[in-house]
């Protein structure tokens, strides 16, 4: 069946970081708890250790661990043990880092990112976004998309800490095809992970086109139109 639904995953696909701002998170939480013994850099280093294994838990669960719960399980491994980390603690560093995040916006994953949107668009596919969350969640994450210009691409949008399930999970993708009024081999999902976005989405039953370059341009997802 032709496709006629375009889902798309968000991080490495379709944006990545800022180049400055994981150091800067980490220069934020250095001054906020006054940590001398390790330099920025190696708190960052253990940032995205500690973020890749946040990820692996929610991708095994298929559920999501809240930013908050993360920054404050982050802070007790990184600030003195005689210092409390209390939620509270957790959910203002969060806020600050939110800030931090709207200084330091991400940038597009290539150059084309914003034409291949356009163009889908105004072919007329129905575009959605279905992405995984981490440190940054949705509420934020959709004041960025729109001030990146490309919120008004996409019909709706699927963030894992605002359902309680992540990808590659069938409960996360069933989210996702609540919104569709189409069959499921008529949804194309499109994404740089092979396990959560590639192999997840495989098994609900949508197509998939894995990105593995980041350079990829709209012929390359016409592929699989």
């Amino acid at each position: 069946m032709k496709i006629k639904n375009i889902s798309f995953d968000l991080w490495m696909t379709l944006i990545r970081s800022h180049p400055e701002f994981k150091l800067k998170r980490a220069e934020l939480i250095a001054d906020t708890f006054n940590i001398k013994n390790i330099s920025p850099k190696e708190i960052d280093s253990f940032i995205r250790s500690v973020d890749n294994v946040f990820d692996r838990y929610n991708m095994i669960s298929g559920k999501k661990l809240s930013a908050n719960k993360m920054y404050q399980k982050l802070l007790e491994k990184l600030v003195p043990k005689e210092t409390s980390v209390t939620l509270d603690i957790a959910i203002s560093l969060r806020k600050e880092a939110d800030d931090l995040f709207g200084q330091y916006q991400p940038v597009f994953l290539n150059e084309n990112i914003p034409q291949i949107l356009s163009q889908l668009k105004e072919e007329g596919y129905v575009l959605n976004l279905s992405s995984n969350t981490g440190f940054i969640e949705g509420e934020t994450l959709r004041k960025t998309l729109a001030n990146m210009d490309i919120l008004e691409y996409f019909d709706f949008l699927i963030f894992s800490d605002e359902i309680n399930a992540s990808k590659p999970s069938s409960h996360f993708f069933q989210h996702v095809y609540d919104h569709i009024n189409v069959p499921k081999n008529a949804v194309l999902h499109i994404g740089d992970n092979p396990k959560a976005d590639y192999q997840g989405a495989k098994n609900f039953g949508f197509n998939a086109l894995l990105i593995t370059d980041p350079n990829y341009t709209i012929n390359d997802i016409r592929t699989k139109l």
